[in-house]
């Protein structure tokens, strides 16, 4: 995510960290960079769609590839919370 925000180009970089990262609002933004709230509000919308693409071509295989179904494994751990509830009564 880091590099992602640092490879931004800097007129969307900074409104994005005012707002995101510091909590500053489109107003404060806008009057302290001598924007119009518009055009923070533009920046702000294409920072965060470069961002969601940079980190979509990061995790190309989407969310499954970061974290795999192991399902022998998540099936074996079902079974034991099931198996557990059961003795104590709670099934």
């Amino acid at each position: 995510m880091e590099h992602a925000v640092a490879a931004l180009p800097s007129d969307m970089r900074l409104p994005f960290l005012l707002h995101e990262v510091e909590g500053v609002s489109i107003r404060q933004i806008a009057a302290d960079l001598s924007l119009n709230q518009i055009t923070v509000k533009t920046r702000l919308f294409r920072a965060r769609r470069r961002l969601r693409a940079s980190l979509e071509a990061e995790l190309r295989g989407g969310f499954e590839t970061v974290f795999p179904f192991d399902g022998a494994r998540c099936v074996g751990m079902a079974d034991r919370v099931v198996n557990a509830l059961s003795k104590a009564g709670r099934l």
